[in-house]
């Protein structure tokens, strides 16, 4: 199961001026470096989560032969299907066909027996207003972490920070 960005999200879930007040920080001294620990959380967070957090559009393989049933999108929330193609032995896609495939409860549901589908859908929330305020709290977190870290002594050891992570996404119900 291979999943490719196709169209990236466009922005954060949380922006300057959330982590800015969230860390008290008057000035935009650090923006540059608050950026980078904003996209990273975010990109740890769906790591972690299997979370899309900003719409994107994606294209995930299912590859071999699949049986009729539900097939598991490798990120959520999945808003839209936009197209449903198979894989032929060249290589090349060719479009399915209306009813072989459909959304239902965020997941795909497969109508008929098929091998090696090729599936782009939308997945995420549309805009970061959308985004439950659990999951910006956590991303809030993690940068709060970052930035600790950065200006600790620097003595945390790897096995510390890998803590930390795993601590800022602890709180996180899926």
């Amino acid at each position: 199961m291979a999943l490719e960005t196709l169209i990236p999200p466009e922005g954060e879930p949380v922006s300057l001026s959330d982590v800015r007040a969230y860390l008290r920080i008057g000035t935009q001294g650090d923006d540059a470096l608050l950026s980078l620990f904003i996209a990273a959380a975010r990109e740890a967070f769906e790591a972690r989560t299997g979370r899309a957090l900003l719409s994107r559009r994606v294209r995930q393989s299912f590859l071999g032969a699949l049986s009729p049933g539900v097939l598991i999108p490798a990120t959520s929330p999945v808003t839209a299907i936009h197209a449903v193609r198979v894989m032929l032995p060249s290589g090349a896609l060719a479009d399915a066909g209306g009813g072989l495939l459909n959304l239902v409860g965020g997941k795909f549901v497969l109508n008929q027996p098929i091998s090696d589908l090729s599936v782009e859908y939308q997945a995420g929330y549309a805009t970061s207003t959308l985004v439950p305020q659990v999951y910006r709290l956590a991303i809030l977190e993690a940068v709060a972490d970052a930035l600790a870290r950065r200006d600790s002594d620097g003595s945390t050891p790897v096995a510390g920070e890998k803590a930390l992570w795993d601590q800022s996404f602890a709180g996180v119900k899926l």
